[in-house]
């Protein structure tokens, strides 16, 4: 069983759970003394623990190996609209963070329904589905910012619209930049002018109409396999 310890680092030669994760480890999956377990710190650090203090509220472990997991050098960055329903931006995190998202970024567009997030929720949906997956690196999740806020920040990229212009396919993409995605209604028309203005190529993900957070996904799956 994989738990998350944020501050054990590869000098770290003990370390005490959180309160949250000792509880699931003590009362939930009964581990005792002596049992071992497996910590991430979601920084590339993988840790074999032994347990010497099996504690229910700050259960303490001994660091007995550790490997440190190099960040890709690939930055799969998807920039998207906040999902009118809060459910549907969990389920793509928890989907993207297994299949290696790095960076997520909110924006707002003119067409958004929707423009707030919860980051402590998203942030927990992250860690578990870091653990689940046996991955390493906690993406990052960057609050709500308006469309040309970040065009500012990200001049060049990719962009997803349904507007009919010339496009290339998803599978035709060689790099990795951030990938825009729009809201259920699409990006404005202005939105998209500005992105190409500035230096985006407009993808096709598929040639039928795609929900938000299934363009995400698909944008995911396209940039880890360049």
């Amino acid at each position: 069983m994989i738990f998350y310890a944020p501050q054990c680092t590869m000098n770290t030669k003990d370390y005490t759970l959180s309160e949250i994760e000792s509880k699931h480890c003590i009362k939930v999956l009964r581990k005792q003394l002596g049992n071992h377990i497996e910590l991430i710190n979601g920084k590339g650090g993988h840790f074999s623990c032994e347990i010497i203090d099996p504690h229910f509220k700050r259960c303490k472990v001994k660091i007995e190996a550790k490997i440190e997991y190099p960040k890709s050098r690939y930055d799969i960055h998807i920039a998207m609209a906040v999902p009118k329903s809060s459910e549907r931006l969990e389920w793509f995190l928890e989907k993207a963070t297994e299949l290696g998202i790095q960076t997520l970024s909110l924006i707002n567009c003119g067409n958004s329904e929707r423009t707030k997030i919860n980051q402590k929720r998203l942030e927990k949906i992250a860690i578990s589905a870091l653990k689940q997956s046996k991955r390493y690196h906690l993406p990052i999740i960057n609050a709500p910012i308006p469309f040309k806020k970040f065009i500012e920040s990200f001049p060049t990229g990719f962009i997803g619209h349904c507007y009919d212009s010339e496009k290339k396919h998803a599978k035709e993409i060689e790099k990795i930049l951030p990938f825009l995605i729009g809201p259920e209604g699409d990006f404005t028309q202005e939105e998209v002018t500005i992105a190409l203005e500035s230096g985006y190529t407009s993808i096709e993900l598929s040639k039928n109409r795609l929900r938000t957070e299934t363009a995400a996904l698909t944008s995911v799956f396209y940039l880890s396999n360049v």
